[in-house]
């Protein structure tokens, strides 16, 4: 199903767009633009963070056991690379060293034990840091259904001077979306926590076996959020969009998992669009 509206076309009715669009929607239509392109960005770095998570997983427990493997940690040395640590029960060796270049896509794999250096050594004390502080002032709110699975928790790489750590609800079921039980919290250098945000106020479990998904957001979230976009590319299967209803811009945010972006319908714009989408996964 392929939608093709423009922003501007569905900020306004036909009696309005006929006369010109005005400075208003101009202007209202560009911020909408600009903050879902910036969410989008988001969301697919946090995307990468999982799969990377996932592809170095699975790689390792090729080739050890389980009672082999200490702790973990993942991180960015720069924008457009990963990094990802296992070390030994001891956590004075580097069992597993996983790098990946998101330009690339090149995947760089060593299983050759060395000893932790002291640059990871201070990145695995700051990460357990930053996840100790974020438990203590925020353990209340980390909310998950243990029916589905256990929680997921990713660092990003925001920029030089922040960290942002997200909290996913995993899955263990197949055919799922799990929307929701979401959260972030930013992080200076230092491990201070100095943001903290909720996506979504419950659990969203949606089918992927429909052509579409859909949920709404209230007025304190009027966008589709980096962790909609993370878990719809995720779990989307044949999926290939997912829509929310923004109450607060009175219309529906559109991601296309396929081009990796999103777009905003108006209500009338998308009751035209929901016609040819019959067989979507509602909730």
């Amino acid at each position: 199903m392929a939608i093709a509206i423009s922003i501007m076309a569905s900020m306004a009715p036909c009696s309005a767009y006929a006369q010109g669009p005005t400075r208003e929607m101009i202007q209202q239509s560009g911020v909408i633009i600009d903050a879902l392109d910036s969410i989008c960005q988001e969301g697919y770095n946090l995307y990468i963070a999982e799969c990377v998570n996932w592809k170095s997983t699975d790689s390792l427990l090729a080739h050890y056991s389980v009672d082999e493997i200490g702790h973990n940690f993942i991180w960015q040395p720069t924008n457009d690379s990963w990094r990802v640590i296992f070390m030994d029960k001891e956590q004075k060796n580097c069992i597993f060293d996983f790098r990946y270049d998101l330009k690339s896509g090149e995947q760089t794999i060593s299983y050759d034990p060395r000893p932790i250096s002291e640059n990871e050594r201070r990145i695995f004390e700051k990460k357990n840091l930053m996840f100790k502080n974020a438990i203590e002032q925020y353990g209340d709110s980390l909310r998950y259904d243990p029916d589905y699975g256990r929680p997921n928790f990713d660092f990003v790489r925001i920029d030089d001077k922040n960290t942002r750590m997200y909290m996913l609800q995993g899955v263990e079921r197949t055919g799922i979306i799990p929307f929701g039980n979401d959260l972030s919290i930013d992080f200076d250098n230092e491990g201070n926590i100095t943001a903290f945000r909720r996506y979504h106020r419950s659990f969203i479990p949606i089918s992927n076996e429909g052509e579409a998904a859909f949920h709404s957001h209230l007025k304190d979230n009027p966008y589709i959020t980096p962790t909609d976009v993370c878990n719809f590319l995720l779990y989307h299967g044949n999926m290939k969009q997912t829509y929310i209803l923004s109450t607060a811009l009175g219309g529906y945010i559109v991601y296309d998992a396929e081009r990796k972006h999103a777009t905003y319908l108006s209500k009338s714009a998308m009751k035209k669009v929901s016609k040819k989408n019959k067989k979507a996964a509602y909730h």
